[in-house]
């Protein structure tokens, strides 16, 4: 084994926090182009990760709300609602393939006259998401001869979360309700169970203050009285935009809101939106973000 002088453990978990996520480092190969269209925003972050550029999207401003990371190029075609997308455009299109999530498979099946259907598992009932998210990611690099990217981003995901489990150590003991509020104010989806956000916190060594059921997506609508379920907990929201600065000027108001100990504490915490049912970058920069914003000593 070749010996580092001076690379210490500490220094190697630093770095694998400081790194840029966004296809970071040297990939085995640069980006290529792909005559394959992608319908969902999980497989379409997955092809990306990988350094393909799908020749088309469903819902391009969706994508470039909630995932972001990584960037679709500024002239990528959109193909409408990731429910509904359009026929026509795919026709003139003519692609090799169709990436399309498995929840969409059923309804879709159609576009199978025009190119050859792949399914993505962005759900699954039967493993954690981020175990999901490396096996899907596994499974396009073999359909795109990307496998050493796979890994290399694998590597990557795994190296980030130790990075940040080290990094969160003396943050643990308070138990973080991570969330989305409504813009009416009144209601909040909370993340948990095996989703993505539930996963990561697990994995992260940090305790998920919901503990009630979620959907196979790893979330719950509730009202923002169930934040007060646990009362040391701390509040983390994620940030969208307008949507978020509606709902907190409806909050601001709220007796009921102002009335929760985690609100009444200071304990709230904002950070830019993840999304929740997000692939291997997604993860990654979630990490990141708590370790940027949770405080020391809470």
């Amino acid at each position: 084994m070749v010996s580092r002088p001076g690379l210490s453990r500490r220094r190697l978990l630093g770095t694998a926090l400081a790194v840029p996520f966004v296809l970071s480092g040297a990939p085995a190969r640069a980006a290529t182009s792909s005559r394959v269209v992608s319908l969902d925003l999980f497989a379409t972050e997955l092809t990306l990760t990988l350094g393909v550029t799908p020749l088309a999207v469903a819902n391009v401003p969706l994508y470039r709300r909630l995932v972001a990371e990584p960037a679709l190029a500024a002239d990528t075609p959109d193909l409408g609602p990731l429910t509904e997308p359009n026929a026509e455009l795919l026709r003139a299109m003519s692609p090799d393939a169709i990436l399309l999530a498995s929840w969409q498979a059923g309804s879709l099946g159609i576009l199978s006259r025009i190119a050859p259907l792949v399914s993505v598992d962005s759900l699954s009932r039967t493993e954690p998401a981020i175990a999901n998210a490396i096996r899907q990611i596994h499974a396009l690099g073999e359909l795109f001869d990307r496998t050493e990217e796979a890994e290399q981003w694998t590597q990557r995901l795994h190296a980030t979360l130790a990075a940040a489990q080290a990094a969160l150590t003396d943050r643990t003991a308070r138990p973080l309700y991570v969330c989305r509020f409504a813009e009416n104010g009144r209601n909040v989806s909370i993340f948990g169970g095996n989703g993505m956000i539930g996963d990561a916190l697990g994995q992260l060594g940090l305790r998920n203050a919901w503990q009630g059921r979620v959907n196979a997506s790893g979330v719950t609508s509730a009202g923002i009285d169930q934040l007060a379920g646990e009362p040391e907990a701390r509040i983390v929201h994620f940030d969208r935009g307008a949507e978020t600065a509606r709902a907190l000027a409806a909050l601001d108001g709220s007796a009921l809101w102002n009335a929760l100990p985690a609100v009444r504490a200071g304990r709230v915490t904002q950070m830019p939106v993840i999304y929740p049912s997000g692939g291997i970058v997604s993860a990654i920069r979630f990490a990141r973000q708590l370790v940027a914003g949770l405080p020391r000593h809470d």
